[in-house]
């Protein structure tokens, strides 16, 4: 059977978006969805869907709405996590409550995640699956929230333990890729061990994922990234790196640290930071990590039984060592 290719697949589902923007009365509740909808970005979550579908299935039309689905999912989490971030861009354009006001967001943002579970059982219909579908869509959404607010208590706190720090990117940002692989097979009809297997691989991935943000933010170049190097230094973020010198470190050399990442962000420099990350060899640990999450989720695809699973291997290995 013929494995389709990341890029026709980021193709389709761009078509398919295209044709479905939601309109509705009043429109103003409408039009914010169609903008954020509109600012592009990678797809990751709704091609890997279609990619999981694909493993057993040539046609992914039937696996079309649920991509859908998680793409709205996706987009509704962005919109309130840039009011609460405060954050004024994505993707280079204004955010949508800059865009449209805080308000319009919320309950935008809102209506979007309806929408999500309406596609999403209406994906489901056909094979009489809508109501596991939904339930695995619920718990992500759960540990999403979850992770959200880790991430937010750890604002208050000098810094997370880098198992907290990994569990809550696992909840906030993996999680929702694991479950992509994972409603992509469901509607396949993949077994629950292959079901179980294309989760668990999303899952590492996402973790990987993530790290090579962090990394890039670091050692991109800012040409290709299209981020300012060093953007998290600057505005305080406690990502990984941070995390991982704050606990690597001594304990007397904790304050000096502290000190040298609240004076980045108010003197815009961010060479003493650097050079604390130098000392703990960060960008040789960070490689060494992800390289053990790309190894862990390649482990899953093996339990894939008479599927070719060559595609997403590719598109794992392309994520982790993507430069932008």
């Amino acid at each position: 059977m013929s494995q389709q290719d990341y890029t026709s697949l980021t193709s389709r589902f761009e078509t398919y978006l295209s044709a479905h923007q939601p309109y509705g009365v009043p429109d103003t509740l409408y039009e914010p969805i169609r903008y954020i909808n509109d600012l592009g970005g990678k797809r990751i979550r709704p091609v890997l869907l279609l990619m999981a579908y694909n493993l057993w299935h040539e046609d992914v039309t039937p696996a079309l709405p649920a991509a859908l689905a998680v793409e709205y999912f996706h987009n509704f989490s962005l919109m309130h996590d840039d009011i609460m971030d405060e954050a004024p861009l994505r993707r280079g354009k204004p955010t949508v409550h800059i865009a449209y006001g805080r308000n319009s967001a919320i309950l935008s943002g809102d209506a979007l995640l309806i929408r999500c579970f309406d596609v999403l059982l209406e994906a489901g219909r056909h094979r009489g699956i809508s109501a596991d579908l939904c339930s695995c869509m619920c718990k992500a959404s759960l540990e999403i929230c979850e992770g959200q607010q880790m991430d937010m208590d750890f604002e208050k706190r000098e810094a997370p333990t880098e198992s907290e720090y990994l569990e809550m990117i696992r909840k906030k940002t993996a999680c929702l890729i694991g479950v992509s692989l994972q409603l992509g097979a469901m509607l396949a009809g993949a077994s629950q061990t292959e079901v179980s297997a294309l989760y668990r691989f999303g899952e590492q991935l996402g973790l990987g994922f993530q790290i090579q943000d962090d990394y890039l933010d670091i050692y991109g170049d800012a040409a290709r990234t299209g981020k300012q190097q060093g953007g998290d230094i600057l505005q305080g973020k406690k990502n990984f790196p941070f995390v991982h010198t704050y606990n690597t470190i001594s304990p007397s050399d904790r304050i000096q640290f502290l000190n040298d990442c609240v004076l980045a962000c108010h003197q815009a420099d961010i060479k003493p930071v650097i050079r604390w990350y130098e000392q703990v060899d960060m960008a040789h640990y960070m490689l060494d990590i992800q390289s053990r999450f790309l190894a862990s989720s390649m482990e899953e695809l093996d339990q894939l039984s008479d599927s070719d699973s060559s595609r997403l291997q590719d598109l794992a290995i392309r994520l982790m060592v993507r430069d932008h």
